[in-house]
């Protein structure tokens, strides 16, 4: 059983060929899309990878990244770079007879949706973009089985609880995310302030379908700090998960592109998602 805490968009940046400068690199097809069971809104985002040089000058953002580890907390600066988005693609998903035209948003270049499709659960999908450069690049996922979570079926949660589910179908992996809740008093307002987040993503392998509450990634921090919380069981499909997986390692040279990217024609990932949802508990 491996487990791995994932970025949640990995920035790709291409390999310049020698024959090749930053100033006449044009950039190659890159796409990210994980079409999801628990939302009827697809969103597929097309872009282009940049040259380093280009790179440098995006003015990423710097996002302070605050967590609690021995008694204290930690702040980490994390960098993240805008997607580098095509407007004037042509996207389109399909499924069965079936053929749904994605329109982009016009405050956000590169990124194509509709809110009207409903993903299920087995069924396989197909992905068309054409860029207006030319670029034709088509791609497949087939939704892993629908599962659903056992255990703990209680209204409270300890770190002694062990959360289990039944095995997906088809799934490459599962994913653990937490929607937690924290509230605190501000002496300077004299009120409570409540707020919540999403933490402590973890991948496992698809023979793993139970994990002790202990060994995720920031439990302390949520025993000291949340009030309650929501699991999130997700069974990724093939694509979904080796983006994860091997995402990390990515600058490793005995990692390959095509041991974790499976678009063909295309940097990224284009995969799917059954997720199931437990109930609120609260912390003990």
């Amino acid at each position: 059983m491996r487990f791995r805490i994932i970025p949640a968009i990995i920035l790709l940046l291409s390999v310049i060929a020698c024959d090749t400068t930053p100033e006449t690199y044009e950039g190659e097809p890159n796409i990210y899309a994980v079409l999801t069971t628990d939302s009827s809104f697809a969103c597929i985002m097309v872009g282009k990878t940049t040259s380093i040089d280009d790179t440098l000058t995006l003015e990423p953002d710097t996002i302070m990244d605050t967590f609690w580890r021995d008694d204290t907390f930690e702040v980490w600066p994390e960098i993240v770079f805008p997607w580098n988005g095509v407007s004037g693609a042509e996207v389109s998903l399909k499924q069965g007879g079936h053929r749904y035209v994605l329109l982009e948003d016009p405050d956000s270049a590169g990124y194509y949706g509709s809110d009207s499709i409903q993903f299920s659960a087995r069924k396989t999908w197909e992905l068309e973009v054409t860029y207006p450069s030319g670029e034709e690049i088509e791609a497949q996922t087939t939704i892993p089985g629908n599962f659903e979570i056992t255990s703990p079926l209680v209204d409270t949660l300890s770190d002694t609880d062990v959360l289990e589910w039944t095995p997906s179908a088809h799934a490459a992996g599962y994913l653990i995310e937490l929607l937690q809740w924290l509230s605190w008093e501000d002496e300077e307002e004299d009120t409570l302030v409540v707020d919540s987040s999403f933490d402590c993503l973890m991948l496992v392998q698809a023979d793993t379908t139970s994990l002790p509450m202990q060994e995720l990634e920031l439990f302390d921090y949520l025993w000291a700090w949340a009030d309650s919380l929501i699991i999130f069981v997700s069974a990724l499909d093939t694509n979904a998960y080796d983006y994860r997986y091997y995402g990390e390692d990515r600058w490793d040279p005995d990692i390959r592109v095509e041991d974790y990217m499976h678009i063909e024609g295309a940097w990224g990932v284009f995969g799917s998602q059954t997720v199931a949802c437990s109930q609120r508990y609260v912390l003990r």
